[in-house]
């Protein structure tokens, strides 16, 4: 970012980096609940509230940018009357499609689903600018975008700290939870192509609750090769992807897809469903292969594609990793984020979706 820009960064987590200062950025940090209950999120949120608005008085912000149209959105709000800046917010999943929080195993009450719409939709009436991932985002809020400016690009991945290893020769999926990332219809799809492919292996790696655990033990008994394995920390994240053969996660809802980006800075081909972002990540036939939702049998297809031919995999793999180096990089992030920003603080912003960063730059 310009270095003239000065950021204040609001966030939960450990109070003694309260203060901290990064670059051109100073780190305020509200102490995080040790153990939750009910009262102490609604005690945690009045309480960043209340410190939004005294950094929005003391600072006089030009910008206040928040990350989801909710909790934060209203913090956002706040902030912006108390101050007087623009509000920029960001939607990066599919919160009002109440079919989404179902399929995380979540079932919605009708209360909540309208708590979710009159916040959600409050919050976008007041912001100068909105960010989504990926166009069904704007048709799922279509009644309240169409009147403002909209800008449509990924968020951030280091890709930078992703390289290629090699080739252990496994098929990968990384994500939770399990039936949201539709590890069910990768063991049904997996299960069809081993027989063609013997000496091909699945890894699994992701967060199951305890009490999903023995369901998901069951579904994978039986089918040689198949590994069901805890989450890993960020940091080890690139030793699983850097060595698979590719990246397989028939995704029942995903706003952008991340892991698809960071696979992709590995080198390493792609798998994913016709859903949500991740078109706009994986190019069909290129960088990967998109397969049908919700269909094991087009899902096992593609598999045998990909597993069948080293050529292909080795082209999608220098495919995949140019896109990713390039307009989905951290620097490309940066600039998008710049244009976003400078747009707004000028008040150049048109109604509808003013760029979409997953073009070229040259096309803008």
């Amino acid at each position: 970012m310009p270095r003239e820009w000065e950021f204040d960064i609001l966030a939960s987590g450990d109070e003694s980096l309260n203060g901290d200062r990064f670059a051109n950025a100073v780190l305020h940090v509200h102490p995080a609940e040790r153990r939750w209950t009910r009262w102490r999120m609604i005690r945690r949120t009045a309480g960043m509230i209340w410190r939004a608005i005294r950094i929005a008085r003391q600072r006089r912000p030009d910008v206040i940018a928040v990350y989801d149209p909710l909790t934060l959105g209203v913090m956002g709000v706040f902030a912006k009357l108390a101050s007087g800046a623009k509000l920029v917010v960001e939607i990066n999943g599919h919160i009002r499609d109440a079919e989404a929080a179902r399929l995380a195993g979540k079932p919605v009450s009708r209360v909540r689903r309208t708590l979710f719409n009159l916040v959600g939709s409050l919050t976008l009436r007041m912001a100068d600018c909105v960010k989504i991932l990926n166009s069904d985002q704007y048709r799922e809020w279509a009644d309240v975008l169409q009147g403002k400016p909209v800008v449509m690009f990924h968020n951030y991945v280091p890709t930078d700290h992703f390289s290629d290893r090699g080739d252990a020769g496994y098929l990968l999926c990384l994500g939770h939870p399990f039936h949201v990332k539709g590890v069910d219809i990768l063991l049904k799809a997996f299960a069809e192509v081993r027989n063609r492919h013997p000496d091909i292996r699945l890894k699994v790696v992701g967060y199951r609750r305890a009490s999903e655990r023995a369901m998901w033990d069951a579904l994978a008994s039986g089918i040689p090769g198949v590994e069901l394995l805890d989450p890993v920390p960020y940091d080890q994240v690139q030793q699983y992807l850097s060595r698979c053969k590719a990246l397989v996660t028939p995704s029942r809802s995903e706003g952008m897809g991340r892991v698809f980006i960071e696979a992709m800075a590995c080198g390493k081909p792609c798998i994913g469903s016709r859903t949500g972002g991740i078109p706009n990540i994986v190019e069909d036939g290129r960088t990967g292969l998109l397969a049908a939702p919700e269909d094991p049998e087009d899902l096992a297809r593609k598999l045998d594609m990909l597993l069948s031919d080293p050529d292909m995999r080795r082209r999608m793999g220098e495919a995949g990793r140019e896109r990713a180096m390039s307009l989905l990089s951290g620097s490309s992030y940066a600039e998008n984020y710049r244009e976003m920003m400078e747009m707004v603080t000028n008040g150049i912003c048109e109604k509808g979706i003013v760029f979409n960063g997953y073009e070229a730059r040259e096309a803008r």
